[in-house]
């Protein structure tokens, strides 16, 4: 598909073509850029304040038709106009004084329709509309408005609209420009990317009010305004209508038919008009519609008499006129614009004959219009009239689609589309060469074989919902013979302008232009591969019953032969709308159905209610023109308007970059989701939606396979068990009961009651017996069953010959021995603790029960996320380098639901299923561990100190079993889920190790004992492993069939490919983390006793763990919420694929570099090293970045500036979408997407009315938003905000490093030292793999080429200087992307600067626990946040001070001990009572200064700059002799502030009062811990014992926390009283 140009738009140099131009203004390009080209520069911070607001005008339709004719109520036209809008591009101006124009190149060839097109002149678009003048008419409407956008973008000099002055707000016609037009999104948009300052200045310079009314004699227009029209007009654009097929005839004659006549008389004076573009409806007669036909008007009178006589009639003869033409035109919209056609034929004869000189005109008819596909915005849309009406009512479960049109095309056409084929029009057409033209002539038949049935007819026009249809046989009164008659009694001027000149030339199929004058074009999406509208029908339900939770038929229901009851009924719309609005509706207004908590939510949900229930009145009344256009068996030839997009191709008006030329089922699929969602936001004005399409090149894994595929057969992971028990409603409520119930497990981690795992199990039970009884399990075809390995054969859980291939294992029978031999056992009970184990640890699911929860999982990622969305090329990229190989999955670890959304990706993709490894703390989640267990988990003990010999290879063994036999395995190397958002460092549990050994080695062979038990039972003899569909290749063998004596004796041997294991790296982004308030409550709470302390395995642990049947389990977990959220939406889940890993080739790069074997146990572990290390290197490559985290990063940073305002937002919002995009990473950010709509939703997952503040009751771009400054809101919003900060973190670093002098210029290599230390510093923070210098060259030179440091070096010594020349008064906007930058690791460096602070501890007490050290960290944290020396309340985390103390302890500041060598067994039990082990090992300064060495020299605040650097010299040569003090400054310099001599000064005293506040702790009790136990201790071991009995008691009562009465206290930031 090609790019869609959008706002940002540039003058392209594109070649001049020679192309006579008859406009009196000089065609030249401009010599300067247009204003548009300063929409691509980068400082788009740098721009003004908006003050419009988004309020977006209300099209005025009138409720009620008037007794009497009134011209202000027959004025409503411009804004009903847009429905049926269309343009195409302009040619040349043309001249009568110039004749060339006429006979130009450009007419020749299209005239000779059988000539090829690169015999054309090349279309330049921009030439041809630079410095025109457009007069355009209905730019209230919905096309103008995009025409009027489009027109912008142009480089033309005035576009003048024709607009009638405000009737209840009176004012100038300008004052409606700006408030009806400038305020919608798509011109607030346009704005925010030029600035305000340019963009004001395009409005004033280009766009001209005139006042008129398209209802009025000469239009009403004043003696001057038409003088000037006619005088610069170059270009007409006629879209002004009245759309209301309901409204009286004669006033819908007056606006659309005299008009129209009216506009072609000024059209007829203007001097130097090179185009007339009017729009006309695509009406269907006889099931087709041919562009060179007018349909006929059953009249004897002329087109001139007919207008006449209706104008001429009274306001009571106006219905028995119309009686006469409503057989075949339903309502006046339609009838007054066939006659406007007729009645413009009528004028080009008379012209003709005059011998006048004929300007270029074009009628376009177009098929109903909807929203947008890509500009100005996907899925933007105006008003409810035509497809937009439709599109509202049928979600809101109107039948305004006929049910008899299922297999009907669904013939929307996108509003850009159509704006590009009027405007390329307008710049093709040319006049007619002689005046020997045809003119289209009339379809006397037209009406002859089918009447318009589809409509209601009733006597009065205003009553449609009385009106009945009429059978196809009756002919209300009439005989065939009587209206064939009728219909032969015709305009004299209709039949004369259409006989002789039948068809002289034939039809211009290349050509822009027809074969007749005036040109006609059919814009219809008929030939482009539409759908039909029961495959069109599905993504408008799916959108509207995830977004509202309204029930709407599915396709199978809503289309059927009999399906009249339920239609379109206005009573019954309406009633619907008032319940909707009265709250008593089964669906919401808003995509969140929980009501709103605030004043101001309840406003604003009111206010939408109102808003709502307007619209769906008003879109029923216009439904009623719409009906006409959905009815079965239709067609449009559509051959000249085919011959124009093909001429427009390769231009920047390309109508096929809107809707591809092979628009495929999946880009309509997209387009009616993102045209649901854009009458959603745009028309109803929810704000905080996002478009629910993929990206280009993106599946949604929550839509229907068959479905996206555009088939009609369903799988069996997309529907329920076909029960012989059970009704599908009772199949449905069961379902929704189990989700219920994992969902409460994951969100909230209340215990369980009896009941509840009644109720759980009771409908596993039915679900699984369900599933079993199914015959559709068993009778799947073999391509789908092909990806399930093991399971698709497999029955039962007993898997003897696994057993038998483990315990003939080498490793498993090693063990064994060593028991044998160590510990004096029998042989045979060392056997059956290895059965014991190998049961324990098996995975026990089957083929009813893959399927059963591939079913559930469905259910419930649909019910919990928005989309789970995975790029089609992953898919793809896996599928092929997997074939006849093994695959190993590799998330990182975030979530619990991380394996299951894995899992549930593969089944869903047809990609190898994997069992996966979990820890058996898994196993106590109650129905989420059921739910493992059914997808084919298996428990390990990943802990390898906890793991005995026997374990360990009874997992090895049973790993490499299921690889070979299974094929496909999902394994995590994350020791936990992680609590900030960062990567961590890989956790050695030895998986990698049994996958690497498992490839390279073998350790099983196939005994005797093995092939006796496989022949017993052929049929349940475990499979080849998991494969893509045949198609991609033939089954896979297994590892054992290709093992030989050499790969056995190098374990290297690549005999086969197909033996090799392909790792695959994933990275699954949340936008919403559903346990995040109990990862925090980990992160954020103080440390637990040892009794309660949990496990290291990344999921909620109970104090014991105790492997059982996961069905038997009870939940012994802490609350994970306060509360729970019923009807809560956790976002859209993004799954990134990066490079696959082959461990084979690894394995040959590393044994090429080495002289050693793989099976050399150093060897290999090297392999395991660099295998673990490439999987992170891919998984951090695999990164999509969400919205969400960018907005989280900005509210973070306006913590120094006390928030930042929404416009500001905005513009850095789309700033960093730029750099994620420079950077090559994947950002879920579509081109296109409003912004508004993207920061208002991420609002809405950050969680607003919790932890952001919002200043003011309405969001305009002025208001202030700032984070809930409380420990959780802050880690909440910082968890978001650190996913996506490993896109930016060498450019955080060089920010940070340039932010921390104050010199204007600096010493390269002193730049260099301070990089390098803080990289060094935080390496482990963030898990670095950097080479320094690399990256510090390749950030200095970026930063260079942006123009933010400039390098010299000195003339005396050659010495490298850098200038840092960006600052707050030369460039404003890059200094403050680098404050933003560099507010990405402030929170990081604060908190290793108060951890060292911390550490001033040790020159108190010599030694402390390291466990403690978190808690001391957060103890002096508190202090700091309420003195306001720090504004990050990251500084509370656990994790950071942990990881600190350890890069502390790396760097040879700090050394560890173990406290059995030091402390006495007094103060070991002492600490033991106050939850520190026995085992702890107890920390020190390595080299330390004492207290008296801290005291020598006071430091000087007059040279702090110059300490820093003696300071950073000191500590890289010898670190060893640099004490805690030092380091602390050190740290210092790189803080927020801190690099002003004053702040220096006052942080260098810190230090020094967190060492009085540790000693007051020591000397607040007259009594401590030890003397009230009675035992007596050394001076240091009391100060010790002392510190922790301080802090333990500090922070929280030392009591069971399960406690409902004595619950210690949920939040540090509440134990040390911080303001909330």
């Amino acid at each position: 598909m090609a790019e869609v140009p959008t706002i940002s738009i540039t003058n392209p140099e594109l070649e001049s073509q020679d192309l006579p131009m008859t406009s009196p203004v000089t065609p030249s390009p401009p010599p300067s850029p247009t204003v548009f080209d300063v929409v691509k520069n980068m400082e788009a911070l740098d721009r003004d304040d908006m003050y419009e607001t988004e309020s977006t005008p209300e099209n005025t339709t009138p409720a009620d038709f008037p007794e009497v004719p009134q011209n202000e109520d027959s004025t409503v036209h411009e804004e009903q106009e847009n429905n049926t809008s269309h343009a195409q591009e302009q040619p040349p101006t043309p001249e009568p004084s110039r004749p060339q124009r006429t006979m130009g190149s450009t007419i020749v060839t299209t005239t000779a329709g059988q000539d090829d097109l690169q015999d054309q002149p090349v279309l330049n678009i921009r030439e041809f509309y630079y410095n025109k003048c457009i007069l355009l008419t209905g730019a209230t409407g919905f096309v103008g408005k995009a025409l009027l956008w489009k027109l912008l973008s142009l480089d033309v000099r005035k576009i003048f609209i024709l607009l009638r002055s405000g009737q209840r707000r009176p004012g100038s016609a300008f004052q409606r420009i700006k408030e009806d037009i400038l305020t919608n999104k798509a011109f607030v948009a346009l704005r925010r990317s030029m600035g305000p300052t340019l963009f004001d200045r395009m409005i004033k310079d280009k766009l001209c009010a005139i006042e008129g009314d398209l209802a009025m004699p000469g239009l009403g227009l004043s003696d001057e305004d038409r003088k000037t029209l006619v005088k610069d007009t170059n270009i007409v654009l006629h879209c002004g209508a009245t759309v209301d097929g309901n409204e009286r005839l004669d006033m819908a004659v007056k606006v659309n038919v005299l008009g129209t006549l009216n506009l072609i008389e000024l059209a007829n004076e203007c001097m130097t008009l090179a185009a007339f573009i009017h729009m006309s409806p695509l009406q269907m007669a006889s099931g087709s519609a041919i562009e060179d036909h007018l349909l006929p008007i059953p009249s004897e009178d002329s087109p001139h008499g007919i207008l006449s006589t209706i104008l001429s009639s009274s306001f009571e003869d106006l219905p028995t006129i119309f009686d006469t033409y409503k057989r075949f035109y339903p309502d006046t919209y339609l009838f007054s614009k066939t006659l406007a056609e007729h009645l413009i034929i009528s004028e080009i004869e008379r012209i003709r004959n005059n011998g006048g000189y004929q300007y270029p005109i074009a009628i376009m008819r177009s098929s109903p219009i909807g929203p947008s596909a890509s500009e100005p915005l996907v899925g933007w849309a105006d008003g409810v009239n035509g497809a937009n009406g439709t599109l509202l009512l049928t979600g809101r479960g109107v039948r305004v689609i006929q049910p008899g049109s299922g297999n009907a095309n669904a013939d929307i056409v996108p509003v850009d589309f159509v704006v590009r084929m009027i405007l390329g029009c307008a710049a093709s057409i040319t006049p007619p060469k002689s005046s020997d033209f045809n003119t289209p002539i009339t379809d006397y038949n037209a009406f002859n074989d089918q009447q318009r049935n589809s409509t209601p007819a009733s006597s009065t026009v205003s009553s449609p919902t009385t009106s009945t249809a009429p059978t196809p046989t009756r002919d209300s009164g009439s005989s065939t013979e009587e209206m064939t008659t009728s219909i032969s009694h015709l305009s004299m001027e209709s039949r004369a302008s259409s006989s002789g000149r039948t068809s002289v030339r034939p039809p211009s199929i290349e050509g822009p232009m027809g074969a007749v004058f005036p040109y006609m074009y059919h814009i219809t999406t008929a030939n482009l591969r539409c759908l039909p509208w029961r495959i069109a029908y599905e993504p408008i339900r799916q959108y509207w019953t995830k977004a509202t939770k309204v029930n709407l038929a599915p396709a199978q229901n809503y289309f059927t032969s009999g399906a009249g009851a339920g239609g379109l009924n206005r009573a019954r719309t309406v009633m619907n709308s008032i319940r909707s609005y009265m709250g008593n509706n089964n669906g919401t207004t808003g995509p969140t159905p929980v009501a709103p908590t605030s004043s101001t939510d309840r406003a604003r949900k009111r206010q939408s209610g109102q808003r709502l229930s307007r619209q769906i009145d008003k879109a029923t009344k216009l439904s009623w023109t719409m009906k006409s256009f959905y009815k079965p068996s239709t067609s449009a030839v559509d051959v000249n308007a085919a011959g124009l997009r093909r001429y427009l191709q390769s231009t920047e008006l390309d109508p096929y970059g809107v809707v591809p030329e092979d628009a495929d089922h999946n880009f309509w699929v997209n387009y009616f989701l993102n045209a649901s969602y854009g009458i959603h936001y745009f028309i109803h004005m929810e704000q905080d939606l996002r478009l629910p399409a993929p990206l280009s090149g993106w599946s949604c894994a929550l839509q229907s396979y068959d479905f996206a595929q555009g088939s009609d057969s369903v799988r069996l992971i997309d529907r329920p068990a076909q029960s012989v028990v059970f009704s599908a409603d009772q199949i449905s409520r069961r379902i929704q009961r189990m989700v219920t119930q994992v969902k409460t497990t994951l969100e909230n981690n209340a215990s369980r009651s009896p009941q509840d795992d009644e109720r759980w199990l009771g409908d596993m039970d039915d679900s699984l017996d369900d599933w079993s009884q199914d015959g559709a399990v068993f009778n799947s075809d073999k391509e789908v069953r092909m990806v399930l390995g093991k399971w698709r054969k497999k029955v039962g859980n007993n898997d003897d010959r696994v057993k038998i291939v483990v315990l003939n294992d080498k490793r498993v029978n090693q063990a064994i021995n060593q028991i044998t031999l160590n510990a004096g056992v029998a042989k045979q009970t060392a056997v059956n603790e290895a059965i014991k184990i190998l049961v324990r640890m098996s995975e026990r699911t089957q083929l009813q029960f893959v399927w059963f929860a591939s079913y559930f999982l469905k259910n419930l990622f649909d019910d919990m996320f928005d989309n789970v969305r995975i790029q089609e090329e992953s898919i793809r990229r896996i599928q092929h380098a997997t074939l006849g190989k093994r695959v190993v999955y590799v998330p990182v670890t975030k979530s619990i639901l991380d394996p299951l959304l894995v899992w549930y990706i593969a089944i869903r993709y047809h990609l190898p299923v994997p069992a996966f490894a979990c820890d058996e703390a898994l196993s106590s989640l109650g129905p989420v561990s059921d739910i493992y267990r059914l997808a084919g988990a298996y428990y390990i003990k990943r802990d390898k100190h906890k793991r005995s010999p026997l374990n360990s290879a009874v997992m090895a063994a049973y790993t490499q079993v299921l690889l070979r036999e299974h094929g496909a395995l999902s394994i995590c190397t994350d020791k936990a889920r992680s609590r900030t958002g960062k990567y961590q460092e890989p956790y050695d549990d030895g998986l990698i190790d049994m996958v690497v050994e498992s490839t390279l080695q073998s350790n099983q062979t196939r005994s005797p004992a093995v092939s006796r038990v496989a022949s017993l039972d052929n049929n349940n003899s475990p499979p080849a492993s998991p494969d893509t569909p045949s198609s991609m290749g033939s089954p896979t063998m297994s590892i054992d069939s290709t093992i030989t004596n050499a790969t056995a004796s190098n374990g290297l041997g690549r005999n086969r490919i197909h033996k090799d294991v392909y790792i695959v790296p994933i990275n699954i982004t949340y936008e919403n983390m559903p346990e995040l308030p109990y990862l925090l409550d980990e992160l954020l709470d103080q440390q637990q006793p040892a009794l309660a302390k949990q496990s290291s395995m990344s999921s909620p642990s109970s104090p014991s763990i105790q492997v059982m049947r996961p069905s038997e389990a009870k939940d012994k977990r802490n609350r994970m919420l306060d509360g729970p959220d019923a009807q809560r939406k956790f976002g859209r889940v993004l799954m990134g694929i990066g490079p696959l890993v082959s461990i084979q080739d690894a394995a040959e790069s590393l044994q090429r570099s080495s002289s050693g074997s793989v099976n050399d146990p150093a060897e290999e572990s090297i392999l395991v090293k660099k295998i673990a290390k490439e999987i992170q290197i891919s998984q951090r490559k695999a990164l999509i970045v969400s919205p969400v985290s960018l907005v989280a990063s900005i509210i973070l940073y306006g913590r120094a500036t006390g928030g930042v305002c929404f416009g500001k937002m905005k513009d850095m919002a789309e700033w960093l979408r730029a750099e994620v995009i420079m950077r090559e990473f994947q950002i879920d950010w579509q081109e296109g997407e409003d912004v508004d709509a993207v920061v208002l939703y991420a609002f809405r997952l950050l969680d607003e009315t919790k932890n952001i503040i919002i200043e003011g009751k309405e969001i305009t771009d002025d208001t202030n938003v700032r984070v809930n400054d409380h420990a959780d809101n802050v880690m909440t919003l910082s968890y978001y905000a650190n996913q996506a900060i490993d896109v930016f973190l060498l450019d955080a670093f060089f920010a940070v490093v340039y932010l921390s002098f104050t010199e204007e210029k600096v010493i390269e290599d002193e730049f260099m030292d301070r990089f390098r230390f803080l990289a060094q510093m935080l390496e482990r923070e963030f898990v670095l793999t950097w080479d320094i210098d690399q990256q510090f060259s390749t950030i200095i030179n970026m930063y260079e080429k942006r123009k933010v440091i400039r390098r010299t070096k000195a003339e005396d010594n050659g010495t490298s200087h850098l200038m840092l020349i960006a600052n707050m008064e030369s460039n404003p906007v890059r200094y403050e992307q680098l404050i933003f930058l560099a507010s990405l690791l402030y929170p990081t460096i604060d908190s290793y600067w108060i951890t060292s602070c911390s550490l001033s501890a040790l020159d108190v007490v010599p030694m402390l626990p390291r466990s403690i050290v978190p808690l001391l960290a957060q103890w002096i944290a508190t202090h700091l946040i309420t003195g306001r020396r720090t504004i990050y309340r990251e500084v509370l985390s656990t994790e950071s001070s942990r990881t600190a103390a350890d890069v502390f302890m790396t760097l040879g500041f700090l050394t560890e001990i173990q406290s059995k060598e030091k402390l006495s067994p007094d103060a070991q039990i002492l600490l033991h009572e106050l939850g520190i082990p026995t085992t702890e090992t107890l920390i020190q300064l390595s080299g330390q200064s004492n207290e008296s060495n801290l005291g020598e020299k006071e430091l000087s605040p007059v040279d702090a700059e110059g300490m820093m650097k003696a300071l950073m010299a000191q500590i890289q040569m010898n670190r060893a002799n640099s004490n805690m003090a030092d380091l602390c400054q050190q740290i210092d310099t790189y803080r927020l502030g801190s690099m002003t001599q004053r702040e220096t000064f006052q942080n260098k005293q810190v230090f020094q009062k967190c060492l009085k506040q540790i000693k007051g702790i020591l000397q607040a009790s007259t009594t401590g811990f030890a003397k009230k136990r009675h035992v007596e201790l050394p001076e240091n071991e009391e100060k010790l014992v002392q510190l922790v009995y301080a802090l333990r008691t500090s922070s929280a009562p030392s009591v069971d926390r399960s406690s409902a009465t004595s619950r210690s206290l949920r939040r540090v930031s509440e134990a040390y009283n911080l303001r909330h």
